[in-house]
């Protein structure tokens, strides 16, 4: 393959990709916002209800910061205190529940009395009402990427965001497939199917083009050993390229990139060659997926990633 055609088809597989997360980005983020919004709320009412219970006015510094600590130990006071708070929220609870009237089962004089639906009666902190929308929630938030203790302040970076979507976009027409975060919309899983018809092919062409390139590179190779041993024979010289750019090549897509993931997710090493195997062979089965943890990335290590896989 020319140079030209590659370089063309190398600038047109670029372009396909941004175009590609482009659209993943307007049609699967703001449904991602609603859930990240969604999650947010629950841990900010939770910090609250803590706030309350464990209120300064009662309690020192050093016992206000046990919710930090599972393992905290509190003193019999302080049990007091919070069981006490604990009551006076539920009785506060009770008074705001919304009653509905019905009539008293068995009541020959048809009376009606206020009743309420056992799901939403607070027998403790929360309704079985409450929780069920808490453990929705935090599905919601793990099926779409979102680390299920994020927080506003603390969070696992957006999947939909322009740059996670070109990634994506990469996984679809490489076929690697991690997995994990599907489009959770009609219309991005409509267009998924469209846009991996046209861009699997693409990508199949610009990988045999770069193929080419790296045989050139055994080419040169070969001819370099041949250069510096008159003696050596082609079929000689060949044999030994081809194990040199075999560790090159290893080293260069695997061990290296496995190193730095290591470093940077806290993977154990094998691990990290896994990943960098599973992904790099398209087999993609979403185990370890690079990036997605609740901690600050360097965006260097978002784009290495986006580059070598």
């Amino acid at each position: 393959m020319k140079k030209t055609t590659l370089l063309v088809l190398a600038v047109v597989f670029t372009g396909y990709l941004f175009i590609g997360g482009g659209v993943f980005h307007v049609l699967e983020f703001p449904i991602e916002v609603k859930i990240r919004e969604k999650t947010f709320k629950i841990h900010q009412q939770q910090d609250e209800l803590y706030e309350r219970l464990f209120n300064h006015d009662f309690f020192d510094n050093r016992t206000r910061h046990a919710t930090d600590n599972p393992d905290h130990l509190l003193r019999q006071s302080d049990v007091t205190v919070l069981v006490r708070r604990v009551k006076e929220y539920l009785n506060k609870t009770h008074r705001n529940l919304t009653w509905e009237t019905h009539e008293q089962s068995g009541n020959t004089t048809n009376m009606t009395q206020p009743m309420i639906r056992l799901k939403h009666d607070p027998t403790m902190v929360l309704s079985q009402h409450q929780l069920e929308n808490i453990i929705h929630t935090i599905w919601e938030a793990s099926e779409s990427g979102l680390h299920p203790f994020s927080n506003e302040a603390d969070s696992s970076p957006p999947h939909w965001a322009f740059l996670p979507s070109i990634t994506f976009s990469m996984t679809v027409v490489t076929t690697i497939g991690y997995g994990v975060h599907p489009p959770r919309t009609t219309g991005g899983r409509v267009f998924v199917i469209f846009y991996a018809l046209l861009g699997i092919p693409l990508t199949a062409a610009f990988l045999s083009g770069l193929a080419g390139v790296m045989s050139n590179m055994v080419r040169r190779v070969t001819n370099a050993i041949q250069k510096c041993h008159k003696k050596c024979t082609p079929a000689i010289a060949s044999y030994r390229a081809w194990p040199f750019c075999l560790v090159m090549g290893i080293g260069v897509f695997f061990v290296k990139p496995a190193l730095v993931v290591h470093h940077v997710e806290n993977w154990s090493f094998v691990d990290s060659v896994y990943f960098m195997f599973v992904s790099l062979s398209t087999i993609g089965f979403g185990d370890f997926v690079a990036g997605i943890e609740k901690k600050k990335y360097w965006e260097g290590y978002r784009i290495l990633m986006k580059v070598i896989i």
